[in-house]
Order: structure tokens, then C-alpha cells, then sequence
């Protein structure tokens, strides 16, 4: 296994289909509708990484976020939004989008860029291989 990923999205076919995507790229893929429900599933896994649907009921993708922070500072993360204005202006406030730790994707997110971004998260933040 190239590493653990956890998607993150309320959207059923969108987390299906980058959860196919990953598995046929190798990586052990984890799934979760919201972000309560991924707090639950970083609880009883150890994750390297997470993709985060910004916007999600229950908790959406930021706040998510800043508790996986709290709880395991060393999973990187991909935000995924199709509302950018939501999540630019954390760019500039916060060391871990600076470190590469937290990197941010815009919908509709294309198979290519989203595999290229999970490939670069897990080598440059978590030290994985390819």
C-alpha cells in the first residue's frame, strides 16, 4: 500500500469516484459523508492523508480541518471546494498551506490533478513513496 487516504465529501458519486480513483493507484482508501462522521474514522485509523469537501452539513471541511489538526497534526490535507473565495483567504493566514501540509483543489477536480495532488501531499508532507 502506497499509504492511507481519507475522502471526506457529502456527495455520494463524488466520493465513490475518487475512492475508485485511489484504489486503482494503490492507496487504501477510507470514506466519510461529513466531517463528524470522518472524526469518528480518524479515531479508529490512522490516516496520511485526507480529502475535504469545503462544503458538507453537519461539519463542513474547515472545521474538520482544524480538529484533525488537533487530533493528528501529521495527516496533510487536500480541501476541495467549488467556492473559492471561501478558502483563499486562509492561504495567507496559515503556516500549513506555506508548508505544503494543506492545499486546496477547485471543482470539478480532473482524475489527473487529483492524483498528482495526492502523489505530492504523501511524498513532500508524509514522506511516502511512490
Amino acid at each position: 500500500m502506497l499509504g492511507r487516504v481519507l475522502v471526506v465529501d457529502d456527495n455520494v458519486m463524488v466520493r465513490e469516484s475518487y475512492t475508485e480513483l485511489l484504489k486503482r493507484r494503490g492507496y487504501d482508501v477510507l470514506q466519510a459523508g461529513d466531517g463528524e462522521e470522518a472524526l469518528d474514522v480518524v479515531r479508529d485509523h490512522s490516516i496520511d492523508l485526507a480529502i475535504v469537501d469545503v462544503m458538507m452539513p453537519v461539519m463542513g471541511g474547515l472545521e474538520f480541518r482544524q480538529r484533525l489538526q488537533d487530533t493528528a497534526p501529521s495527516v496533510a490535507t487536500i480541501l476541495v471546494t467549488g467556492q473559492p473565495d471561501r478558502v483563499e483567504d486562509l492561504v495567507e493566514d496559515d503556516p500549513d498551506f506555506q508548508t505544503g501540509r494543506v492545499s486546496i483543489l477547485y471543482k470539478p477536480v480532473h482524475p489527473v490533478t487529483l492524483l498528482a495532488e495526492v502523489d505530492k501531499r504523501l511524498v513532500k508532507v508524509v514522506g511516502l513513496s511512490r
